[in-house]
């Protein structure tokens, strides 16, 4: 009984999830702040947003601003959930990150590879069907592996708590 259950919720999510957002290809912007777990350095970014059609994955490209340093990666959500009125919306995802970080703090200079699962929970509004707003929060949580001076070869918890404001226009 219980498989039965989670099989038609896990339906249920996959079902509202399809036709949350407009077909065609979605292209945008997006503005990030990132709060690191370990310590919470803050960090700017930006991103390139990218939405193919016929695949579920809203795709990030990011670019981290840091106080001495420079980070790229890419990101990968699956939005599970909706809450869908006529312009608005709330959305709840599952996702993935893998990136680069590089930091040199004179004489300390360290690079490291990061992955990690992440959560995006946001609002977004369509006040025209062809643009999108949305704002969201992101928390993440991965592992790194350093390279360098970094005192840690191997560090746990990687990630931070991430916010993102964006636009996104659909071509359909």
């Amino acid at each position: 009984m219980k498989k039965i259950i989670l099989v038609l919720l896990f339906a249920l999510i996959l079902s509202v999830s399809a036709f949350a957002h407009p077909g065609g290809w979605g292209i945008g912007i997006v503005g990030q702040y990132n709060l690191a777990w370990d310590g919470f350095e803050g960090a700017r970014g930006v991103a390139l947003s990218l939405k193919t059609p016929g695949i579920p994955i809203f795709w990030g490209i990011n670019a981290d601003f840091r106080q001495d340093g420079f980070g790229v990666s890419l990101t990968g959500d699956r939005y599970l959930y909706f809450v869908r009125g006529r312009t608005t919306g709330l959305y709840m995802g599952i996702g993935a990150y893998a990136g680069v970080v590089s930091v040199s703090r004179d004489p300390i200079e360290w690079t490291s590879a990061r992955v990690g699962g992440r959560i995006p929970i946001g609002l977004y509004i369509f006040p025209i069907s062809f643009f999108e707003f949305f704002v969201s929060v992101v928390p993440s949580l991965g592992v790194g592996i350093y390279f360098g001076d970094h005192p840690d070869r191997f560090h746990f918890p990687e990630g931070g708590l991430g916010m993102d404001i964006g636009i996104r226009f659909w071509l359909r």
